[in-house]
């Protein structure tokens, strides 16, 4: 029992152990979403607001990351009839059958869950009544494939579903018994150790950097979406775990009006919404970056942790000027973004040191920002190139401070600082342009891998910068070479 349970992922402990077969299996890397599940968060205070069910990937996170957390499967979301006869199917589930939102039914499980997840948002924020619309029906179900209904009816099925007959799960499910256990439960840490597998979560972000200063091959886990996938595929086993998810702290926001800094626990999706007015390009960008079920585990800071050159959200906080705020046994200190990255995969952390946060500015409303991604998919694809610009102009034109950053086209993410300071005090003509393109190319060595050639990076960054400027109107007439 204890600790192999407590390593299995969560798919395979509610399919094999609970034998709640309604989740299902498929790509086992968190694309396909026939595994998700609904889950309310660990809570820190009594009469926590702003928590709900939200669909989750179960087939990338383990049962331990669960811990302090309520799970709601599509096996409970039937209810007994009047008669007891039989169960009586939930209005989002009776709306995919009315709709023929189903074939072979494999994925139906992920999709009723992510309808629900919507659903259950719409009920948190106060609506009654009323439906969904095709635009939220559509975006609930990015991180849900179908191979076989074409999708339409499965939109139909979520918009034709009657708001004023649905009741919100957190009413059904959640009460004061178990919201008081768990708000006990979030106090405790928790250890599981056997021979071949230990999770330490501890509640005191000193206690992290304890053992994790004194337990080298341990790896720090957030919401796992990497390293689930990575586990799943047997590239990585995923026997030494520090989880963080017990440290209050960690959940922590403060903005301002020149900049925002957000803990290691705060999730994508909580980004995403604290950015919508102030940062709206970056909250825009989040909703490519990945599903809904990724958005909901998944942490700005360890999108930085994992230090991928092509993560997706290092080239707009490069060009946010974002510091790391970091903790070891020797105290705390800062990290500059643009000296955090060493090489591929490697970083400016010292043995112990951990990421407690990140800050990054807020644009002021006179400064352009645009972050561009380029990748097969439009949605949920890994990156083959992406970019950040973000210029101030003066009145007359003449850029006063612009900063351009790139993933995908070196080990790093990296920042084109020759092109930065040939760029500054220009009112730029086509002249100029061409020969910042010139100097800009000389700054990135791409590789060729299976998502590109280094060719075909050099081209993207190029048309990427001359769109920036184009979309601008900021180029003006002037000879060409």
């Amino acid at each position: 029992g204890g600790a192999d349970e407590a390593g299995m992922m969560l798919a395979d402990f509610l399919r094999l152990q609970k034998r709640l077969t309604g989740t299902k299996i498929v790509c086992a890397e968190g694309d396909c979403g026939a595994c998700s599940v609904l889950r309310l968060p660990p809570i820190f205070k009594s009469g926590e607001k702003n928590t709900r069910f939200v669909a989750i990937n179960s087939c990338i996170t383990t049962v331990a990351q669960m811990d302090g957390s309520s799970l709601v499967t599509v096996d409970a979301l039937a209810s007994p009839s009047s008669d007891r006869a039989e169960l009586k199917l939930s209005v989002v589930q009776q709306s995919m059958v009315n709709e023929h939102g189903s074939q072979c039914g494999f994925c139906t499980p992920g999709f009723v869950i992510a309808i629900t997840g919507l659903v259950e948002k719409k009920l948190c924020e106060g609506k009654k009544s009323g439906s969904c619309t095709p635009k939220e029906a559509k975006n609930c179900m990015t991180g849900n494939l179908c191979r076989c209904t074409g999708y339409q009816p499965i939109i139909d099925a979520a918009v034709k579903v009657d708001l004023s007959k649905c009741e919100s799960l957190t009413k059904r499910f959640s009460n004061p018994t178990q919201s008081k256990a768990l708000l006990k439960n979030s106090g405790i840490p928790i250890l599981f150790k056997n021979d071949r597998f230990s999770f330490y979560a501890p509640t005191k972000l000193t206690d992290a950097v304890k053992y994790f200063s004194k337990n080298k091959n341990a790896r720090l886990i957030g919401g796992g979406t990497d390293l689930g996938v990575v586990h799943n595929k047997g590239k990585l086993e995923l026997t030494h775990l520090i989880s963080l998810h017990l440290i209050p702290e960690l959940y922590e926001i403060k903005k301002t009006a020149k900049f925002i800094r957000v803990g290691a626990r705060v999730n994508l999706a909580e980004v995403r919404r604290i950015t919508k007015k102030s940062i709206p390009e970056f909250s825009k960008f989040l909703d490519l970056f990945a599903s809904p079920q990724i958005k909901n585990v998944a942490t700005l800071v360890g999108n930085i942790g994992n230090a991928s050159p092509i993560a997706d959200t290092p080239p707009f906080l490069l060009a946010a000027n974002a510091i790391l705020h970091v903790q070891g046994l020797r105290g705390k200190r800062k990290i500059r973004l643009d000296q955090y990255y060493l090489g591929y995969r490697k970083t400016a952390l010292k043995p112990g040191e951990l990421i407690v946060s990140i800050e990054f500015e807020i644009p002021k409303k006179s400064e352009k920002l645009a972050l561009y991604k380029a990748s097969q998919r439009k949605d949920l694809d890994i990156s083959c190139v992406n970019t950040a610009f973000r210029t101030r102009f003066s009145k007359k034109g003449k850029i006063e401070e612009i900063r351009i950053a790139l993933g995908g086209v070196a080990a790093t993410p990296i920042r084109l600082k020759k092109t930065e300071t040939f760029l500054k005090g220009k009112v730029l003509n086509a002249t100029d342009l061409n020969e910042a393109v010139s100097l800009l190319q000389s700054e990135i060595n791409p590789l060729d891998d299976v998502r590109g050639s280094g060719k075909f990076r050099r081209a993207l960054v190029t048309n990427l910068f001359l769109k920036y400027f184009r979309e601008l109107n900021r180029v003006h007439p002037g000879e060409s070479e």
